[in-house]
């Protein structure tokens, strides 16, 4: 049994560590937890490479100071933060962080007050919250927990009050929201957190397996010894602070910093601004982050060594990572001249329709490369080093079809990533910093990646904007309006009315069987849905596109885009298309390969 009167540094590590692994065991229940039967439930995942992401920052941090450690889990959880469930839960540890960054060690009622302040943050941070989610369940955790270190309750004591709690406002999650009622399940992110406490409380009693670090407890574990310095070749495994190059692949020349390098300081009286400013001549993509203890540096520079010998001159540096992005681009240029071989039939598909274009009357939006037919789609090239014209554009999409889409559209930069795949807040900081401009236009193009992209605002000096676009083809819409000519100000205005012009349609395959409404569905049934409401209901997906289409034309309405995923062949695709043309005969029907995953098709109605 472990000390039980304040909490340390290690202990909270030992803590975050089963919480982990308790999170990680149950990430797939969590992820079953989706109030529509559709097969992206990803709540338990996010949440976990968050948590992960938290962890490989705190155990960079040697001293045993609570503070230290807990600054260590707020920042690693802000850049690891992936999906609402996962920005949620790193402002929860960002308002804890604030309450114990201070000191070395924690009584139960000041970590009880640190929940609070933890609720309270993650609060501020959603703009309309809802009760019946994450956010109800850390609340009444948190009094729960005030309450008992109150009356004098020790760690476990007050811990095992919060998860009390947590479990039954968990439980009654359905009752504050009809639609988990409806749908037979209790809230995801609460119940992610629940699991969390519950590991957390393990490792608090020391009931972790003998041996276990927090490292090795981790969902994603693997981060280099501390001090260590890692210089990779053509397409290495990255360093201990990155997962993946980060510069996109483009001519060699074009490459005008070589090296990508990345480092963690450690001191006692850091200046995140002075540390910046000192490095800015040294390259490009810059990203200096942290507090007076911890900070993180990230650069593209052709000097590396002054790079390093400038960190050095404010602290220690714990480990550094180094990596040449020339031998990077040409190893991804062999590959792709590799695999380079034209696809015919899907070529045949994409020019046997009109090619994607803005409707009469707008210009402005589209870049030199556009109505190319999609899958012979040239490769972008990188803006690095070019003329900032105009607001960089960062947009997110799934599929090699909608990656070649958004870029032909003016994306300077597509983070792959949509349902399933939520990038975290440090994958959108990593694309917007590539770019020359200072001016950034983020498209998140789903509801659940909006909050990590916010979060960008606040990591950057440069200005972002994030357009509220929720779907693939409102992402299309915005990217129509883009007009190079103007500020972000400007785009964005512009780009939230051409929104409300378009309709969002889905077509993928249920998961479990379910009831929504008055629509009873079957595992393996095909659901089609229109703004995130499903609306109809079939055994395959041809017909059930077909009704989808029917409910969102009309005689407002004249272009309807497919775009077609990766479980869809070329030749399902040009039937598909042949069948919508008989039943909107007024409007004009284009089919598109997008490679997206889950989704058969993807539609647009403007």
């Amino acid at each position: 049994m472990n000390d039980d009167s304040l909490l340390t540094g290690k202990q909270l590590r030992a803590m975050m560590g089963t919480a982990a692994r308790r999170l990680d065991s149950n990430k797939e229940a969590v992820n079953a937890m989706n109030v529509f039967p559709v097969p992206d439930g990803d709540t338990g995942t996010n949440m976990c490479l968050t948590v992960a992401a938290a962890i490989r920052e705190m155990d960079k941090v040697a001293s045993s100071s609570l503070g230290e450690t807990v600054k260590a889990l707020s920042l690693g959880s802000l850049m690891g933060a992936r999906g609402n469930s996962g920005v949620i839960l790193s402002q929860l540890f960002r308002g804890i962080g604030k309450s114990l960054g201070d000191i070395r060690s924690a009584t139960p009622l000041q970590v009880a007050w640190a929940m609070q302040e933890g609720v309270e943050t993650a609060y501020k941070a959603v703009m309309k919250p809802v009760e019946g989610t994450i956010l109800t369940v850390a609340r009444e955790m948190a009094r729960a927990a005030l309450q008992a270190a109150r009356k004098g309750a020790g760690l476990v004591e007050t811990m095992e009050a919060a998860e009390v709690s947590g479990r039954e406002v968990l439980d009654r999650t359905p009752d504050m929201l009809p639609v988990l009622k409806q749908a037979g399940v209790v809230d995801a992110g609460g119940m992610g957190l629940v699991h969390l406490l519950e590991g957390a409380l393990e490792g608090l009693r020391g009931e972790a397996v003998a041996g276990e670090s927090a490292g090795e407890a981790r969902p994603d574990a693997g981060s280099a010894a501390a001090g260590s310095l890692s210089v990779t070749g053509p397409l290495g495994v990255a360093g201990p602070l990155g997962d993946a190059p980060s510069a996109p692949a483009g001519r060699l020349e074009e490459i005008q910093y070589a090296y990508d390098t990345q480092l963690l300081i450690r001191g006692s009286r850091l200046a995140v601004d002075r540390i910046r400013a000192q490095l800015e001549p040294l390259g490009d993509s810059l990203l200096v982050v942290g507090d007076p203890h911890l900070v993180k540096v990230h650069v593209h520079t052709n000097e590396p060594h002054r790079a390093l010998a400038t960190c050095l001159l404010h602290g220690e540096i714990v480990e550094a990572s180094v990596e040449n992005m020339r031998e990077q681009s040409l190893a991804v240029q062999r590959a792709r001249q590799a695999v380079a071989s034209p696809d015919s039939a899907r070529s045949q598909v994409s020019q046997a329709h009109l090619p994607l274009r803005p409707p009469a009357g707008q210009a402005g939006g589209a870049s030199p490369g556009f109505g190319v037919p999609a899958g012979v789609l040239t490769l972008p090239e990188p803006r690095a080093g070019a003329p900032v014209n105009g607001p960089g554009v960062v947009a997110v999409a799934s599929g090699d079809g909608l990656e070649d889409i958004f870029r032909n559209l003016g994306s300077d930069i597509v983070v792959s990533g949509g349902q399933t795949m939520n990038p975290s807040t440090e994958d959108l900081l990593r694309a917007l910093e590539t770019l020359p401009s200072q001016e950034i236009l983020i498209l998140p193009n789903n509801g659940n990646i909006q909050m990590a992209a916010k979060q960008t605002i606040e990591l950057t000096k440069k200005t972002v904007r994030v357009v509220p676009t929720k779907s693939i083809p409102q992402g299309i819409a915005a990217l129509v309006a883009l007009n190079r000519a103007w500020d972000a100000e400007k785009n964005l205005a512009r780009m939230e009315q051409a929104l409300a012009t378009v309709k969002s349609g889905e077509v993928t395959r249920a998961v479990r069987a379910s009831r929504y409404k008055d629509i009873e569905i079957n595992g393996g049934d095909f659901i089609g849905l229109v703004d995130d409401e499903i609306v109809t209901v079939g055994r395959d997906a041809p017909s059930v596109l077909c009704d989808l289409v029917k409910r969102m034309a009309g005689e407002s309405t004249e272009i309807v885009t497919v775009f077609y995923g990766q479980d869809v062949t070329d030749k399902e695709a040009a039937r598909a298309g042949n069948r919508l043309r008989r039943v909107a005969p007024e409007h004009e029907i284009e089919v598109h390969h997008g490679g997206q995953p889950l989704y058969h098709y993807l539609i647009s109605v403007e």
